[in-house]
């Protein structure tokens, strides 16, 4: 092989070595980020649970002090 080819042959395997390398980096990169898209998704799954459970928590005391506002205290005799 002639020094020119030789040398263009080089540099295309050097190329598609680089190409590789940048392939396997942004899959990597790809993949950083999905990871970190599901750790925030699941983060506010939790904290969407956490209020839904509040909000539950909230509704039933409220319930509660109705259903007892309703009812006539025990010692209270009508005339």
């Amino acid at each position: 092989m002639r020094p020119a080819e030789q040398l263009a042959a080089e540099r295309a395997r050097g190329h598609r070595q680089l190409a590789g390398q940048l392939r396997l980096a942004r899959r990597l990169a790809a993949l950083h980020r999905a990871r970190r898209m599901e750790l925030r998704a699941e983060r506010r799954m939790i904290a969407a649970w956490r209020r839904a459970a509040d909000l539950r928590d909230a509704t039933e005391l409220r319930d509660a002090a109705l259903r007892d506002a309703a009812e006539p205290a025990s010692w209270y005799v009508p005339d």
